[in-house]
C-alpha cells in the first residue's frame, strides 16, 4: 500500500467528512460545506488569547486553533475554550449549552453517537490536582447535557473518548494516563450497569478503538512505555499483544474498502521510538506496515504541540480520505485529502 495526496487544503482541522457534507476549521472559524452550499461560523471572541491569534504560531502555543465540531441533525455542537455550543443550521443561532469544568476541548473523533442519537463525551483536560471527571450525555442533539456518570477524585486524569460498540450495543469510555488511570469502562447508554476493564496499567491506555464481532482493537496511546497493538477478546475479557509501534498512537480510522489507519505521534519519553511520525495503515487488524513517515518540524514541543497527524469524523473511502497535520514538517496547520493505491 501507498498514500498518495490528492489536494492540500488551508484548514487547520477536518472535523467530518463524508459524500454531502465537508466541516473544517482555521483558529475560531468554522467552515461547512453540505452539497456544495458553503457557510462559515464565527465563534466568540476569547480574551485575551485570541487577539494573538492571527498567527499561526500564536494559534499553536495558546492552542488556540483547537475546537471540536459534530454534526447533529439540523445543528452542530461545538466545543472551544471550554464552552460547549449548540449551532442551528436553519436559524443561523450559536447557543452556549455547557461550561466545562477541567478543559478547553476533548480529542479529536471522542464524541460518541449511539443509534437513538444519544451523545457522549468526557472532559479532557491537564487536571494535576485529580479532581472528579464528568462524562456528559446529551438526549437532544446537543441543545442540552447532563452529567451521566462521574470519575472519582483521584480515579483518573481525564477521558480520552466515548465510542459507540454496535456489536454489544455499548459505549466504551477510556480513560488515562499514568499508574492506576488507564480503564476501559463498558455502559449501556443510561450508564447503570457499568462494567470496568483492565488494571489500570499503560496496555490499557489508548484513545480510540476497533470494534470487531469477535475482539475489540486498540493501540496504545503511551510515551512511557513502547506502545503496542492490544487485542482484547469480547467474552473472556482477556487481553493479547500485537505488533509494536514506533510511538503512542492518538488518532486511527476505518475506511470503507477494507483498510484500517493510525498514526504515531511524536512525543518525549522512552515510548517514542524514533523521530517520525508514522501513518500506517492494515488490511486484517494482524499486520500495520508504514505508509509515510513524517518529521516533526522542530520546533519545542512542549510549547508548540507534538507532530500529530489526526482524521475527520464520518464515512470515508480508502480512495478518498482527510487527514490534519500539528507541527509535522511541510503540513503543519494544513489538511490533505488523500487516498491509498495499491503497490
Amino acid at each position: 500500500m501507498l498514500l498518495e495526496i490528492k489536494k492540500t487544503l488551508s484548514r487547520e482541522i477536518i472535523h467530518y467528512a463524508d459524500d454531502q457534507l465537508l466541516i473544517s476549521s482555521q483558529g475560531r472559524k468554522v467552515y461547512v460545506d453540505k452539497n456544495g452550499q458553503k457557510e462559515k461560523i464565527t465563534l466568540p471572541f476569547s480574551s485575551p488569547v485570541d487577539l494573538f491569534s492571527w498567527l499561526r504560531l500564536a494559534r499553536r502555543a495558546l492552542r488556540t486553533d483547537k475546537c471540536n465540531v459534530f454534526p447533529v441533525p439540523e445543528g452542530l455542537v461545538i466545543i472551544r475554550r471550554g464552552i460547549v455550543y449548540h449551532y442551528d443550521t436553519r436559524t443561523k443561532q450559536l447557543t452556549p449549552t455547557l461550561q466545562l469544568k477541567n478543559c478547553r476541548n476533548v480529542l479529536h473523533q471522542s464524541i460518541g453517537q449511539a443509534p437513538n442519537g444519544n451523545l457522549f463525551f468526557g472532559e479532557y483536560g491537564n487536571n494535576g490536582e485529580r479532581r472528579s471527571v464528568p462524562v456528559y450525555r446529551s438526549i437532544d442533539s446537543g441543545k442540552s447535557w447532563e452529567v451521566i456518570y462521574t470519575f472519582q477524585p483521584g480515579e483518573i486524569k481525564h477521558v480520552h473518548g466515548c465510542f459507540y460498540d454496535p456489536v454489544e450495543d455499548k459505549i466504551w469510555v477510556a480513560t488515562g494516563d499514568f499508574e492506576s488511570e488507564n480503564w476501559l469502562l463498558v455502559a449501556d447508554t443510561d450508564f447503570k450497569k457499568v462494567e470496568k476493564i483492565g488494571n489500570g496499567q499503560q496496555q490499557y491506555r489508548t484513545c480510540n478503538l476497533f470494534f470487531e464481532k469477535e475482539k475489540v482493537h486498540w493501540l496504545m496511546d503511551s510515551q512511557l512505555e513502547p506502545s503496542f497493538h492490544i487485542i482484547l477478546d469480547r467474552k473472556t475479557r482477556q487481553i493479547n499483544v500485537g505488533q509494536r509501534m514506533q510511538g503512542p498512537v492518538w488518532y486511527i480510522k476505518r475506511l470503507k474498502g477494507g483498510t484500517y489507519l493510525a498514526a504515531t505521534a511524536q512525543e518525549i519519553g522512552p515510548g517514542v521510538l524514533d523521530e517520525y511520525v508514522h501513518l500506517v495503515a492494515s488490511k486484517d487488524l494482524e499486520t500495520w506496515q508504514t505508509l509515510q513517515k513524517f518529521h516533526h518540524d522542530g520546533l519545542p514541543k512542549r510549547y508548540f504541540k507534538f507532530g500529530v497527524i489526526g482524521f475527520a469524523d464520518g464515512e470515508q473511502s480508502d480512495q478518498h480520505f482527510y487527514m490534519f497535520f500539528e507541527a509535522v514538517k511541510g503540513y503543519d496547520g494544513k489538511s490533505v485529502a488523500a487516498r491509498i493505491t495499491n503497490d
